[in-house]
């Protein structure tokens, strides 16, 4: 069970990303998934191989609003630094952060790197967590 990714059908916020290169994407769509006492992680997985120097960070962050179309404020966010090469086949998970308790009901992805070789595509989506 904590080897598997468990989504829900439509908890997607975009796949097929381009992996941002030197400034950060925020996804197109908005899921209504806050105040979930933290059992939900946005997370980012290789849609194809995904390649970040040494050295370098790949974030994943959050923004939250009370309503679909309210001001969304960033909220929480989770670096990766890598230490060597990451090198991710598809299916295989880049980054992930968990939904903090006090998230509001409406959340969006905002995804950055700042390795401007960096290569691959990305699925952004929500997980449970095995409990």
């Amino acid at each position: 069970m904590y080897k598997h990714i468990l989504k829900e059908k439509g908890q997607v916020f975009e796949e097929g990303v381009s992996l941002p290169k030197t400034s950060a994407y925020t996804c197109a769509t908005a899921l209504n998934v806050g105040n979930n006492l933290g059992m939900l992680a946005c997370t980012l997985t290789a849609k194809s191989p995904v390649a970040v120097a040494a050295g370098k960070t790949v974030t994943i962050a959050l923004q939250h609003a009370d309503s679909r179309d309210g001001l969304y404020a960033n909220h929480s966010a989770h670096a990766v630094t890598l230490a060597t090469v990451l090198a991710v086949s598809p299916g295989g998970v880049v980054a992930r952060v968990v939904l903090p308790p006090d998230t509001k009901p409406w959340i969006k992805a905002v995804v950055s790197c700042d390795d401007a070789a960096a290569s691959g595509s990305l699925d952004v989506f929500v997980e449970y967590l095995a409990r």
